[in-house]
């Protein structure tokens, strides 16, 4: 900005001529589109753990050749996700209704059988679905990754033709600060503070919970969808 001082020879009107040209500048006018869309992607920003870790997701193709499959796709990040939670919530989306059955599996990988194996009856509607390990008794360990797996059982005789996707989830101890933040935040702030604190799990639980109670909630709806494109789910349709 220029500075006044330069100015000290020019008649009051020149100075108050400057001042008022420099304020135009700085405040928009009333009315000025301020871009929302980007405000909300800026105060939601997922931020992944600086890990460095392997691809961790698969998603939920099909196996096999010929005909129509059913897809399904874990909401879960391409890398090790992380929750505060030890029996966090995890969810999966079912992009059509089928006959199949569901298996969730959830596997130490320092362990040979798995944690927790589930069958379900066949998916009925489409849209988010869930299982919260507490309804299972399952707790997990702090530093250890677990596999979790949801798969449509097409055919008991031919495991072949399951479809099949899978994440990984990290229990963490928060640090006192960030400890601080969960306890001082709620509804869609505690939304924003987990997602900046890359703990991904207890972000998608938030908003998730919160689409629950108020369905019709747009704004809801759209954080969420937010948390999912950055993290490549762009495909997954959670109106």
């Amino acid at each position: 900005m220029m500075n006044i001082q330069h100015f000290a020879r020019a008649s009051l009107f020149m100075t108050v001529a400057v001042l008022l040209a420099a304020t135009s500048v700085c405040v928009p006018a009333a009315g000025t589109d301020m871009q929302p869309g980007k405000a909300m992607k800026s105060t939601f920003a997922y931020q992944p753990p600086q890990r460095g870790a392997p691809q961790a997701r698969v998603g939920g193709g099909t196996r096999g050749t010929g005909g129509d499959m059913p897809e399904l796709q874990v909401l879960a990040p391409d890398h090790v996700g992380l929750t505060t939670q030890s029996q966090p919530t995890l969810y999966w989306y079912a992009y059509s209704p089928v006959s199949a059955h569901i298996e969730f599996a959830l596997i130490d990988e320092t362990a040979i059988d798995p944690l927790l194996e589930v069958e379900t009856g066949a998916v009925k509607v489409t849209g988010v679905q869930h299982l919260d390990l507490a309804d299972h008794n399952i707790t997990l360990q702090p530093g250890v990754p677990y596999q979790w797996s949801v798969a449509l059982v097409m055919d008991e005789g031919s495991r072949s033709t399951d479809v099949v996707a899978s994440g990984v989830v990290e229990l963490i101890e928060p640090d006192k600060q960030l400890h601080s933040r969960i306890a001082g935040s709620q509804g869609t702030d505690l939304v924003a503070v987990y997602a900046n604190e890359g703990v991904w799990y207890d972000a998608l639980d938030t908003i998730s919970t919160l689409i629950e109670a108020s369905p019709t909630d747009q704004n809801l709806i759209a954080i969420r969808a937010t948390l999912l494109d950055q993290v490549g789910l762009q495909a997954v349709d959670v109106k």
